[in-house]
């Protein structure tokens, strides 16, 4: 064990003197990256939010995005909703957590897969109805330098049970597996 120990010793010790006199390693901010166009460093974005539409959530709903790491973001969807027919009206609401892995890191444009849950919720004349599940996606997300992106991915995605109750008697239905559609606008602004 110690003779492991030496002997990694003397291998460092080497590969520090191997390198030439007045070299130093550059290394790049945590927070920066290289922009690979021209050479200059842009500022990696951690934080922003959005307009964000789709996972079965509707057209009227935004997102917070948190990038925690490289290559990771958690993005925090949540969505309203409202149809009305026949004088009668459903007002409702949604939720959609997801994790999106990119294949590049930092604010550069990046191909993405990303897993989440979707939860929903529907009011229509003192009738609730209220559904869970998940989904999966594949899609690209264009960013620029300013902190601007665009989202946009499809896959899969499973709903279960529907539930709807009156306060008295509840009526459930099979949910199913359907094609999935994610759009986004958004902007990271630290």
């Amino acid at each position: 064990m110690r003779s492991s120990i030496v002997c990694l010793c003397v291998i460092a010790a080497a590969l520090t003197q191997a390198r030439p006199a007045g070299a130093q390693q550059q290394q790049q901010p945590p927070q920066q990256q290289q922009n690979e166009e021209d050479g200059e460093l842009v500022a990696s974005k951690r934080l922003g939010v959005g307009y964000k539409i789709g996972n079965g959530l509707g057209f009227v709903g935004g997102d917070v995005i948190v990038s925690p790491i490289d290559h990771l973001t958690l993005d925090l969807q949540a969505n309203w909703f409202a149809v009305s027919s026949n004088g009668t009206s459903a007002n409702g609401y949604g939720i959609a957590p997801a994790a999106q892995f990119h294949l590049f890191k930092g604010q550069v444009s990046s191909p993405y897969i990303g897993l989440g849950y979707v939860y929903a919720s529907l009011t229509l004349d003192g009738v609730t109805a209220s559904a869970s599940g998940a989904f999966a996606n594949v899609g690209y997300e264009w960013r620029w330098r300013s902190g601007l992106g665009i989202l946009l991915g499809g896959g899969v995605g499973y709903l279960g049970t529907v539930r709807a109750t009156n306060g008295v008697e509840t009526v459930e239905s099979p949910g199913g597996t359907h094609f999935n559609l994610e759009t986004g606008l958004r902007f990271m602004f630290l």
